[in-house]
């Protein structure tokens, strides 16, 4: 598909029966809304990080840091339902079966409001074990008196958003991701308003807290609202709604969604962790912004990947497999082309950016840049085929080498920060990747396009 053909798909007016059409149209204006979504959130970051950082100091900034990463754990207990909600409603949809659509979204909310709930009941029972300033690092007595208080925050609007992360879903599912990068903008955009008064308000990493998890919170419930009772109002959940059967396909479905989850989050959010216990939360921001940095670089193929998934689940519930086979071919290419051209003028400006955007504050070692760089290569060549693997749930082979993958990652991280510096925690990953990943996951997409095309 050349430019001017996804164009006039975006563009013009599908014609009914068109399914190659309607999904080339999602995935184009999914990725241009996307774009612009992140570019939003790209500026919000750029202009919040000096913000923040010189608001916090180095030490609550990577307790800042370490919130995100550890929320990004608590979300796997979703049990897999929201990857599995993706997948089911795009088959239900691509198999003629729309009635389906609100019975699979009403079971969803039913279970994730089920799980906020325990969540919340074990969390009051655990806090009182769990020791938080031994856990991040932490040294400065202001970080120690604001660090639990600040958890419990982040965490209750944590909660409150939990189940309303069917509505991402939802827009994805119907191919119409442009809706939620609408509401992605005005998100960002609002949050760094939250900033820019709690900065110059001097409130305190609590209220910094509330600031942003709460103005989150209230673009999430404005967009359901709008979502489920305005636009598509035939889609709202319902209790009456709810069948068992339904609970056990999600729960079937997402049990290695949720598995495959545990596996991304050990290789990608363990780092800020592993780095704040052996070197101190004051060395996370050096980690985590050049990560965050080089993250830019494959970050066409981040936009993409959701929209793809429904493609792919869509022809395959079409037996469309020659579709398929040239999105993930045409995919790879450009994922793997664009990163290149992103990764070599990054290498060359990492660090002076770096310390520009944080006012000297924080400057990344050399080694940290160039293995960074090659994590970029890692996941252009990965992502594309981790994400047809996924839209056709065919993740088990993948859970055996990526689970692999992240032992060895971690042991390799934990041994070579010892001699090597934060930069030995990347070094292990893209070791174990290379060794555990890369190869494995290309065979198995080969694998899985045979049997499709056998099927038919």
């Amino acid at each position: 598909m050349n430019i001017n053909s996804a164009l006039r798909s975006a563009l013009g007016r599908i014609e009914e029966g068109d399914h190659a059409g309607r999904r080339r149209r999602g995935i184009v204006q999914g990725f241009v809304t996307g774009l612009g979504s992140r570019g939003v959130g790209f500026l919000v970051s750029f202009l919040s990080v000096p913000l923040t950082i010189g608001y916090l100091g180095k030490e609550r900034y990577g307790v800042w840091i370490l919130l995100s990463s550890l929320l990004a754990w608590v979300r796997l207990a979703d049990l897999g339902v929201s990857p599995g909600l993706r997948t089911a409603i795009a088959s239900a949809l691509g198999s003629g079966r729309p009635d389906l659509v609100r019975i699979l979204l009403s079971t969803a909310f039913v279970l994730l409001c089920t799980i906020a709930a325990v969540l919340g009941l074990v969390a009051a029972v655990a806090w009182p074990w769990i020791n938080w300033v031994a856990l991040f690092g932490i040294t400065t007595e202001e970080a120690r008196a604001e660090v639990g208080p600040a958890i419990a925050t982040s965490f209750g609007f944590f909660l409150l958003a939990f189940p309303l992360s069917i509505t991402a879903v939802t827009y994805d599912a119907l191919q119409e991701g442009k809706l939620q990068n609408y509401w992605g903008m005005a998100g960002n955009i609002a949050s760094l308003v939250a900033l820019i008064v709690v900065t110059h308000t001097h409130g305190g990493l609590v209220r910094l807290v509330m600031a942003m998890s709460g103005t989150s919170l209230i673009v999430n419930i404005l967009s359901s609202v709008w979502l489920f009772a305005r636009y598509k109002p035939l889609l709202a959940p319902r209790p009456q709604a709810v069948q068992m059967s339904s609970v056990r396909r999600l729960l079937n479905s997402g049990g290695t969604f949720f598995l495959i989850q545990i596996v991304a989050l050990v290789i990608f959010q363990t780092g800020n962790f592993i780095v704040a216990k052996f070197t101190g939360s004051a060395s996370v921001p050096s980690y985590s912004l050049t990560y965050t940095l080089f993250s830019y670089s494959y970050l066409p193929q981040v936009i993409l990947f959701n929209y793809l998934w429904v493609a792919y689940a869509d022809a395959i519930a079409r037996r469309d497999i020659g579709w398929v086979a040239r999105a993930l071919k045409r995919n790879l290419s450009f994922s793997l082309g664009f990163t290149l051209a992103a990764v070599v003028p990054l290498i060359l400006i990492a660090r002076p950016f770096i310390r520009l955007w944080t006012r000297g504050a924080v400057v990344p070692p050399f080694d940290l840049v160039y293995w960074m760089a090659a994590w970029s290569m890692i996941n252009a060549f990965c992502s594309p085929i981790a994400c047809l693997l996924a839209a056709a749930d065919h993740m088990k082979a993948q859970l055996v080498y990526s689970a692999l993958a992240a032992a060895v990652s971690i042991a390799l991280s934990i041994m070579l920060i010892q001699s090597w510096g934060v930069s030995g925690v990347i070094a292990g990953t893209v070791i174990a990747y290379i060794i555990f990943v890369c190869f494995p996951c290309a065979i198995d997409a080969l694998l899985l396009l045979r049997k499709l095309r056998n099927a038919l």
